[in-house]
């Protein structure tokens, strides 16, 4: 069975990693759902972001700059094609389904906070002329064991961020083609609120490539970050389509929409470029891409950058006689001074990274059905019932969970959390 988007579309079914441009928010005040019983009221600093349905001005943040740092090595030959430096043993999963919705749908963004509360985008489907029919559901909250809905109807949403049930963000594009502009929605009295971005950031926070984590939003050499009661807006040194990290330790990396290049990380007061080693390509590849798709920092010399290449191999084709594309993932490890490349086996690319909050970490491939976790110094690998959109670890804890789906053509949105 086919499945189409909005208007029609085939959906493709490798999300993972792409800023996903489907109807959705705000451009003014949402009409506040009723608040489930104990819900939390946000505090002051949650109400200070903006004028609802008018414009946000971000602060320019200043600081020194530091010398860049060079690549260390410079490149990461790949291995013979047999080869899998990573070799990853089969376990049984640890993770486990928490919630399974009994409609038609599924999960794209996740973000979560401190306090235990998983916020997501949901979309819904229904089957109509033999296609499936994928609509825009606006944003869930579960908290305390119970899902609470917030309708978005006018923006397109492209990253979520989130430090508590009471605080969270949507970043996206309101507007036609014609007169698109960056919105911010933050939760506000029990409904989300979004204003306009003023300047080069409405151009930039919120389009395609936009990524979020907690109070961080980048997109391109623009970052906006929330101190507790102001948007600041920050001039990055390299490139991001990636963020990971919290407080004094946020890295960026180039990001899935981007062609891999350097990294930066902030140091609480500044920005720094680091160098990241160029990923190496077969011999005669053809259109090739090299995409680092994610970072998790595990500490300030302990940070992983996940993604991959793909090249087409001249003169075979596949199946359906299209040219033969083949695919590579690596993580590369930062120690302080240098990169590790470790390369995994054919067949697939690495789209998102999560610390396991035990100092290691888990990496979602791009088949969405297979977490690999690197602890203890080894790679280790389960495979899930479902197709896993996005990961996100709760802050301080070793809870880290996983959205998206159940089922094949018609499915269920799922909610996994690891044990």
């Amino acid at each position: 069975m086919r499945s189409l988007g909005e208007a029609g579309v085939p959906r493709r079914p490798g999300r993972l990693g792409v800023a996903l441009a489907v109807t959705a928010l705000a451009a003014a005040c949402v009409p506040s759902p009723a608040r489930a019983p104990g819900s939390p009221t946000p505090g002051p600093a949650a109400s200070a972001m903006g004028t609802p349905g008018g414009s946000l001005t971000p602060v320019p943040a200043t600081g020194p700059t530091p010398p860049p740092l060079a690549a260390a090595p410079e490149r990461c030959a790949q291995p013979p094609p047999h080869a899998d430096q990573l070799r990853a043993r089969p376990v049984r999963t640890t993770w486990r389904a928490v919630s399974t919705d009994k409609g038609y749908g599924g999960f794209e963004k996740l973000a979560v906070g401190g306090d235990g509360a998983v916020w997501t985008t949901h979309f819904t489907q229904r089957e109509s002329g033999g296609a499936v029919e994928t609509r825009f559901a606006g944003l869930r909250r579960r908290h305390g064991g119970r899902w609470e809905a917030f309708p978005l109807p006018d923006m397109r949403v492209t990253a979520l961020g989130a430090t508590s049930a009471g605080q969270a963000w949507a970043f996206g594009l309101a507007g036609d083609q014609a007169d698109l502009a960056g919105l911010v929605g933050g939760f506000r009295d029990g409904a989300f609120a979004s204003s306009r971005l003023t300047g080069r950031f409405g151009a930039t926070i919120g389009a395609g490539g936009t990524a979020a984590r907690g109070a961080w939003a980048v997109n391109g050499t623009a970052a906006l970050s929330w101190d507790g009661s102001t948007w600041r807006s920050h001039e990055l040194p390299a490139p991001a389509g990636a963020v990971g990290g919290t407080g004094t330790d946020v890295w960026t990396v180039s990001g899935p929409l981007l062609e891999a290049g350097p990294a930066a990380r902030w140091n609480g007061t500044a920005w720094q470029r680091v160098g990241v080693p160029e990923l190496g390509l077969p011999a005669g590849a053809g259109s090739p891409r090299a995409h680092l798709n994610d970072v998790a920092v595990l500490g300030p010399d302990d940070v992983w950058a996940v993604g991959g290449v793909s090249w087409l191999v001249p003169g075979r084709y596949d199946r359906e006689n299209e040219p033969l594309e083949r695919y590579r993932p690596v993580a590369l490890h930062w120690d302080g001074d240098t990169w590790r490349c470790d390369w995994g086996a054919l067949g697939s690319t690495f789209a998102q990274a999560e610390p396991d909050g035990r100092g290691g970490l888990w990496v979602l491939d791009s088949t969405g059905s297979r977490l690999l976790r690197h602890a203890g110094g080894r790679w280790t690998s389960e495979r899930l019932d479902g197709k896993v959109s996005a990961l996100a670890q709760r802050p301080g804890t070793t809870e880290v969970y996983a959205a998206g789906e159940v089922g094949h053509d018609l499915t269920r949105a799922t909610l996994w959390r690891s044990r």
